[in-house]
């Protein structure tokens, strides 16, 4: 990947302001020593990586979607697809789940999934400030939740505020006139990004932390928010899903190269050890970044997420999942 990401459309961001715990923070990456980080067009960003795996060799059939999945008697699977209007059938050695949070692959192979909550994003796209937040990101903690805005390559601003289902409901934040009410009583937002004069119907997307209670299994792995989907505070997204490819590959040379069933079995069960070990320190992380914002303790949002994750999901094991054996 090359250092320099301008040529490709993407905007540099060079650092985190946030209204937290009622301190305003400021941290710059090259202050740090860091260098910057990006934020990507993901539509452009995507189709880099798909490319990529075209010019190495990949065949890509897109848009597709599964259908069913079996296992083959003598090992690898059986799949069906619909692509372009028509159902398409593959084998395959080894499949991976990339699907996001739907999880195609996993749900057909009756995983089961576990949220940790139920918090979803309330979103919309607005023109960049002369000012503003340059290329910085904002987080800002309210009683019912945080906002979040960042600067994007086409020239706008993603303004989001995370909350509840249960709040957003109950307090109708899904419409205009009412996120964008709470929009304007925001205060580094609203001085950063004022809210416009038109008012734009917010979108809705799922931001729950979401997990499987498998990650491997025999000739299959799962990758990704199909495996584990991370709250939007920790940051942890790309990158994560970056480094968790890596051992997804070498999982599935072990499992491909090997011919002792036992090695293939191991490689299996070192992968959902490292997925286990990620959902740990991901849920103290979580519950460290949320208790750090104490104004409001006494609010649903906040006292949901303060000061343990919830114990059920704490204590799962990917490897020791109630499901079965490999």
């Amino acid at each position: 990947m090359p250092d320099d990401l301008t040529e490709f459309g993407h905007r540099p961001y060079h650092g985190n302001r946030s209204l937290w715990g009622g301190v305003v923070n400021v941290d710059d990456f090259l202050r740090r020593g860091l260098g910057y980080g990006w934020h990507l067009d993901r539509a452009s960003f995507d189709q880099w990586l798909r490319d990529a795996a075209v010019l190495h060799g990949t065949r890509l059939l897109s848009p597709a979607r599964l259908q069913a999945v079996a296992p083959r008697p003598g090992g690898g699977w059986n799949l069906r697809l619909i692509y372009a209007g028509r159902t398409v059938e593959h084998t395959a050695r080894f499949v991976v789940d990339a699907s996001g949070r739907h999880a195609a692959l996993a749900a057909r192979l009756g995983v089961h999934r576990r949220r940790c909550d139920e918090m979803l994003a309330i979103a919309t796209l607005v023109p960049m400030c002369e000012a503003g937040l340059g290329t910085l990101s904002l987080v800002e903690a309210t009683a019912d939740g945080w906002w979040y805005a960042a600067s994007l390559p086409s020239g706008m601003v993603l303004v989001s505020l995370m909350t509840d289902h249960d709040i957003a409901r109950s307090q109708k934040l899904i419409r205009s006139e009412v996120f964008y009410k709470a929009w304007a009583t925001t205060q580094e937002l609203a001085t950063l990004v004022p809210p416009p004069a038109s008012l734009p119907v917010p979108s809705v997307f799922p931001a729950h932390t979401l997990f499987s209670e498998r990650a491997a299994g025999r000739g299959w792995l799962s990758i990704g928010d199909a495996l584990l989907a991370l709250d939007p505070l920790t940051s942890s997204g790309i990158t994560g899903a970056l480094e968790d490819a890596c051992a997804a590959t070498e999982t599935i040379r072990a499992w491909l190269g090997s011919v002792r069933e036992a090695d293939r079995i191991a490689a299996a069960i070192s992968y959902a050890r490292r997925a286990d070990g990620t959902l740990r320190r991901y849920l103290k992380e979580r519950s460290r970044l949320y208790a750090a914002e104490d104004r409001w303790t006494d609010r649903p949002f906040w006292k949901r997420r303060t000061p343990e994750p919830p114990a059920e999901a704490a204590e799962t094991s990917f490897y020791q999942a109630p499901t079965g054996k490999f």
